[in-house]
């Protein structure tokens, strides 16, 4: 009868993915978990490998491969390595398979399957290795190797739900599994949204590894901080900076810091980041200055502003402006505030900036300049406190010794809540010195 390799059809794929992870973001991902990374206890119990050992140990005796079958597999395996591999497998798919006994039959199966992987036919290729499986033939670390090999084929097929039910029955002929395994346990449940049910098979691949490799230690950060448990992620996302001087993991390191409260080790981590110029975007350049305003750092933080909008890093719009600006004012460079502050007022559409540098103009007691940035303040409205504006408009008119547009500002002023007691101290002193209130 002509042979007839069993192959599914459930599609192909171009190429084997190993570590594929498509949510590769790193929106950190979570959820913590009392499971127990472990065979089913039934099937577990009554699954004895020492006896499958001792079982195809003795049938090695029984079974060996014969001069025609060999004479096949080795023309199949020269086919393969000249990458003529559909030929390899009608090759080995001409032998009779009730003409081979069962480890041949095997044998004949595994090259087809590995022509199969070649072409990159996953699909096809995990059929014939379950028919490898189904002849009961080979060694038990053998069939462990094929059993893993399956679960690499489904998950370049992204069939997570076969992925962790291939797993969990190769858990069955290892004694010590291996870290990768554990890895792609815990990305088959996060594929499927199993969050809680991911984390232990994630940390266990990198409890048993001595250098885990980069996938892993950021799956394992991803699940802690979806479930906001930055104290456990914050040793792996350390260990992702030490060893991986990519941006990604400072910038969540900083945030991380950040959501915890540690605002010093948060900076910390911007500045080193900054200094092995890895901030370059906008919104990480703005989040840096911020920082550094929020541990009344003004220098700095205008320092990285100002560089950031000379190369083109960080678009200079109304809130940037004003941020420099008021990063100079709190470093008392308030000449230097000034230029940000009126490109910023320029770019706005109420008075509210042109108020903050009629403050700086008065602070200076360039009292003329002072007196036409609060005035255009008013005109252009908008104001959250106008007698603010009066005031200081008053306190300008003054300066310059016009003490009736002071007065009239003075009177404006007290009109409004906030500035009325400051307004009348001011009145009365107008009118002590001659004018009237």
């Amino acid at each position: 009868m002509p042979w007839n390799g069993r192959t599914s059809d459930s599609g192909s794929n171009s190429s084997y993915r190993g570590e594929i992870m498509n949510r590769t973001t790193l929106l950190l991902i979570v959820g913590a978990s009392t499971l127990l990374l472990a065979p089913p206890a039934s099937s577990a119990e009554d699954f004895d490998i020492e006896a499958l050992r001792e079982e195809r140990a003795e049938q090695q005796d029984r079974y060996f491969i014969r001069g025609l079958t060999v004479k096949r597999l080795n023309t199949a395996i020269k086919l393969i390595d000249a990458e003529q591999y559909e030929e390899a497998i009608d090759k080995l798919g001409r032998l009779n398979p009730e003409r081979l006994n069962a480890l041949e039959r095997s044998s004949v199966y595994r090259y087809m399957a590995k022509a199969a992987m070649s072409q990159g036919d996953a699909a096809r290729a995990i059929g014939y290795f379950e028919q490898v499986i189904e002849q009961e033939a080979i060694l038990v670390d053998d069939e462990a190797g094929v059993r893993f090999n399956i679960v690499q084929l489904y998950a370049s097929l992204e069939n997570w739900e076969k992925v962790d039910e291939e797993l969990s029955e190769w858990f069955h002929y290892v004694d010590e599994p291996n870290g990768r395994a554990y890895y792609l346990l815990a990305i088959s449940r996060y594929q499927r949204d199993l969050y809680a049910e991911a984390l232990v098979p994630a940390i266990q691949a990198l409890e048993i590894s001595d250098k885990p490799k980069e996938g892993w230690l950021k799956l394992a950060a991803a699940l802690y901080l979806q479930e906001e448990d930055f104290d456990s992620a914050v040793p792996i996302l350390e260990e992702l900076v030490v060893r991986y001087t990519k941006k990604q993991y400072w910038v969540q390191l900083s945030l991380i810091y950040g959501a915890r409260g540690d605002y010093p080790h948060a900076l910390r981590v911007q500045q080193l980041a900054y200094s092995q110029g890895l901030l370059t975007t906008d919104d990480e350049l703005r989040r840096l200055a911020r920082s550094y305003l929020f541990r009344e750092l003004p220098y700095p933080a205008a320092r990285v502003l100002e560089r950031g909008i000379n190369d083109g890093q960080i678009v200079a719009d109304e809130d940037v402006l004003e941020l420099l600006g008021n990063a100079w004012i709190a470093a008392r460079e308030y000449e230097k505030s000034i230029e940000p502050l009126e490109r910023a007022a320029n770019l706005a559409d109420d008075g509210r900036l042109y108020l903050r540098l009629g403050q700086v103009r008065v602070q200076r007691e360039d009292w003329d300049e002072a007196t036409e940035l609060i005035q255009l303040a008013i005109e252009k409205g908008g104001l959250a406190d106008v007698g603010k504006a009066h005031m200081l408009l008053g306190i300008s008119y003054y300066g310059v010794d016009n003490r009736v547009r002071a007065r009239t500002a003075f009177r404006r002023a007290r009109v409004h809540e906030s500035t009325e007691k400051e307004a009348n101290v001011w009145l009365e002193h107008i009118a002590r010195q001659g004018g009237e209130s």
